[in-house]
């Protein structure tokens, strides 16, 4: 298909109107170029953007938004043809080529969205049955060194209670003796 008859536009302009950078939207032509997609380019071998690009771009910028993958927005866009979006290109005789309607493209998106908020969710379990696993650990350690100090502060206590105990029953012993028995001892 030739666009002689439409009015072509620089890189600069479509990003202006896409409101990405210039660096994005060749990014995004090389992806999609790498993926089959055809642009026109002028003498000097620069990408000519037609009103049928800018619907491609236009797309491929909504699916990103809804968090698709670069790479699998690319291949939607690519199997797609939303009024002709990729009319200049015709498959050959061999290639198999993948048509999606839009409802059918946004059920694979949900589809796809869904399944990765589950694993999302189910790491972020994972993740914190991990944390409760280790927080209960420090917990359990942190229990035990303490019961360990403070048995080792009942043990020192009780020492201390024999050792007073002892000094209790030698002053004992000393008062029993009589007044004569304790004067002529130290004689």
């Amino acid at each position: 298909m030739s666009n002689a008859s439409e009015y072509g536009y620089f890189a600069k302009d479509v990003a202006a109107d896409l409101e990405v950078t210039t660096s994005t939207l060749r990014r995004w032509s090389i992806e999609l170029e790498k993926a089959g997609y055809k642009f026109e380019r002028n003498e000097k071998d620069q990408r000519i953007y037609y009103e049928r690009d800018f619907k491609a771009f236009r797309e491929l910028r909504k699916l990103i938004n809804n968090n698709v993958v670069l790479v699998d927005a690319i291949k939607a866009i690519v199997s797609m043809d939303v009024e002709g979006l990729n009319a200049s290109q015709t498959p050959g005789v061999y290639r198999e080529e993948t048509r999606l309607t839009k409802q059918l493209l946004e059920e694979l998106l949900d589809e796809k969205i869904n399944k990765a908020i589950q694993q999302a969710f189910e790491e972020g379990r994972r993740q914190g049955q991990k944390e409760i696993k280790d927080t209960i650990n420090k917990m359990e350690q942190r229990s035990k060194e303490r019961d360990d100090n403070l048995m080792s502060v009942i043990r020192s206590i009780q020492e201390e209670k024999e050792e007073v105990k002892q000094l209790i029953a030698v002053s004992q012993e000393q008062e029993k003796k009589t007044f004569w028995q304790r004067f002529f001892s130290r004689i």
